[in-house]
């Protein structure tokens, strides 16, 4: 089954800044840098493209980031709904966490089909492999559009390595969602709003 992409969805303007992740825990980081970088919204940037200001997996651990989050962590356990959420506020965007345990597939349904197709909203998903029929566990990507037609919604996976962007329909991707990290937190999603690279 082939899913028409609209000219709006966010896939166009994410998949140029689309991550690979760094090592096997740094998913989180690839997908908060993605969303990071297709916004620009960021005043932070890695010294090596400079004058840009484009983030990477590295520059993404600012000062005001260390306090939630850090190298270490994320290398030795990856990187929680919670811990990502903050670290992601202090890159000057907005940030609303959504738990899986909280909504229902037709309230999933319409935040997405709203959110996918609006360039100050990105969306990234923390869920558990094994619910879509994937090898693997818990594990960050980021959401690229949704299709009504197939109820389908677009996961541009981060680990390019061993996956392709794939379609999930949306009661698979809330059973994914409504599953417990091993710190003993619900996973969900993370809705990110910031200002257009074209509006700053």
């Amino acid at each position: 089954m082939q899913q028409r992409l609209s000219e709006n969805a966010d896939f166009w303007r994410l998949v140029p800044h689309l991550t690979t992740q760094k090592t096997q825990t740094y998913c989180g980081i690839a997908s908060a840098i993605t969303v990071l970088n297709a916004l620009g919204s960021s005043q932070y940037g890695d010294p090596v493209y400079y004058p840009h200001t484009y983030l990477t997996q590295d520059s993404f651990f600012t000062p005001t980031v260390l306090p939630y989050l850090s190298p270490k962590i994320v290398m030795s356990r990856g990187t929680d709904i919670t811990e990502l959420h903050y670290a992601l506020e202090t890159h000057g965007v907005q940030v609303q966490t959504m738990y899986g345990d909280s909504m229902s597939a037709h309230q999933l349904r319409n935040l997405l089909s709203q959110a996918l197709v609006n360039s100050d909203h990105y969306v990234l998903i923390n869920y558990q492999r094994a619910c879509l029929r994937q090898r693997g566990g818990g594990h960050w990507s980021v959401l690229g559009a949704y299709d009504a037609k197939s109820d389908r919604v677009l996961i541009m996976d981060v680990a390019r390595f061993h996956y392709l962007p794939a379609w999930v329909q949306i009661p698979d991707l809330l059973k994914a969602m409504n599953t417990i990290d091993p710190r003993g937190n619900t996973r969900g999603l993370l809705i990110v709003t910031g200002q257009p690279r074209s509006k700053a």
